[in-house]
């Protein structure tokens, strides 16, 4: 394993807690960072819907699984691996986890409406062919999180199945892991909802440059392009 990597998954494990916090403070989930290391630690966390910490588990399961698969060189840009982590992280939002949806989803608060349910498979392919296009391991993560959240492969789990399949990408590559900044959300969801009615990922692009720059100044991988 590459020093770069190994970096990349030692800062994964180490800030476990942070990436969690983070991806349930996107689904709008009402858990602090102190609660979420505590219930890391195994300790139930009170005052809370049983429901929440089902989901927050579920979010925890994943980022394990994710690292996992990068740590074993198993991670793949692939239908299979992303429905693999969609069946962990989704599993008590979605009516089918783990699978690409059969059946039309609406998004709250714009008039887009995800592509229809039999043109996935040949948009995730053109996905695949598109991103070989990119030289940068940073832009293809940046572009496969977004076109997960575009065309809703899901049910339900799309942004954090894109973002967890941006990571995988990105700690393969040695780059440092990254999620929506909590403080942040609020930015994300206005910047999302006009990437969604436009397609176009200059906007959502750029926000990910300066958040990833903001959390990590001056990263930067010896001989790589991010």
């Amino acid at each position: 394993m590459n020093r770069s990597k190994e970096k990349a998954l030692f800062i994964a494990k180490k800030n476990i807690a942070g990436l969690v916090y983070s991806f349930q403070a996107l689904e709008g989930m009402p858990f602090t960072l102190p609660e979420v290391q505590t219930y890391l630690q195994g300790i139930t966390v009170g005052g809370h819907k049983v429901s929440d910490q089902d989901k927050l588990k579920q979010q925890s399961l994943a980022w394990q699984h994710l690292i996992q698969l990068v740590e074993n060189n198993e991670f793949r840009l692939t239908k299979s691996i992303a429905c693999e982590l969609n069946g962990i992280v989704a599993k008590e939002d979605s009516a089918d986890p783990g699978r690409f949806r059969h059946g039309m989803v609406w998004i709250t608060g714009t008039d887009y409406s995800p592509p229809d349910h039999d043109t996935l498979d040949a948009r995730f392919d053109h996905l695949l062919t598109r991103v070989q296009g990119l030289k940068k391991p940073f832009s293809i993560g940046v572009s496969v999180a977004l076109d997960m959240a575009h065309n809703q492969y899901f049910f339900d789990g799309n942004k954090r199945t894109g973002l967890l399949m941006l990571n995988g990408i990105f700690m393969s590559e040695g780059i440092l892991p990254f999620s929506i900044p909590a403080k942040s959300v609020l930015e994300y969801n206005e910047k999302v909802l006009r990437y969604y009615e436009t397609g176009d990922e200059r906007e959502m692009s750029r926000f990910f440059d300066v958040q990833f720059a903001k959390e990590y100044p001056g990263f930067q991988i010896e001989g790589m392009e991010l």
